[in-house]
């Protein structure tokens, strides 16, 4: 598809379109001529994740740049673009030195936490913004010992299942594996990393806002019942 097409197809303007192919955002097209390229799905999905971020998290460019850039390098891997994702979705960066961490203790209430449901016992955005977290509600008396931690993770283990296997499923339309003449086409190949990587974040801000609504819904709920007069 040229340029208009890809425009229409993704829901971008042709100006946006090559302000992020100048910024580096957006890989080029195939040269059809010396002036026309030609798109595919790849820059109509990364044109969506871009459109995710922009939209949805408020990202710079700089930190989209950053992002796209791990994408498109062969010698990173998925899970160091979602880890770069997650950091944009928290509004955190890379994290301090590792010595600047180490002035300011992780909540104590973390690491028992990661061992009784058999987590990795690793660095990452969303256990740095917990433990900033954590410690911010000790400052205000809320409890946030292992037990209370533990009601709440032991369900979002369970959602953090189902968003994986739905970030995993491949899009509706997106081509298949091509099937070659009496020969199995092999394992399906899944989604592309722009596409997991967009369900990620869109999932994460989506769902968080579910799960603060469901909270809100069952305060409401309970204060009511509990105000109601008891029948006779």
């Amino acid at each position: 598809m040229l340029l208009a097409e890809l425009a229409q197809v993704s829901g971008t303007s042709a100006a946006s379109i090559k302000y992020y192919r100048r910024e580096g955002l957006l890989p080029p097209g195939e040269h059809v001529t010396a002036t026309r390229q030609e798109y595919g799905q790849r820059h109509v999905e990364r044109l969506q994740l871009i459109q995710v971020l922009r939209e949805m998290v408020g990202a710079p460019i700089a930190r989209i740049r950053r992002l796209t850039a791990i994408l498109d390098d062969p010698d990173q891997g998925l899970l160091r673009a979602l880890q770069e994702a997650q950091s944009i979705t928290f509004g955190v960066d890379d994290g301090p030195p590792a010595r600047q961490r180490d002035s300011v203790p992780e909540h104590p209430s973390i690491a028992p936490l990661l061992q009784h449901l058999g987590w990795p016992d690793i660095d990452s955005a969303p256990r740095r913004a917990l433990s900033e977290l954590l410690q911010g509600l000790d400052q205000q008396g809320a409890p946030t010992g292992p037990e209370v931690l533990l009601t709440y993770a032991a369900p979002m283990q369970q959602i953090a299942r189902a968003d994986l296997a739905w970030m995993r499923r491949l899009p509706d339309g997106a081509p298949q594996a091509p099937e070659k003449a009496g020969r199995d086409p092999g394992p399906d190949p899944g989604p592309s990393n722009d596409v997991l990587v967009m369900r990620a974040i869109a999932g994460s801000v989506a769902y968080d806002r579910l799960v603060q609504l469901l909270r809100a819904l069952g305060h409401t709920s309970l204060s009511v019942m509990e105000d109601r007069p008891p029948r006779e």
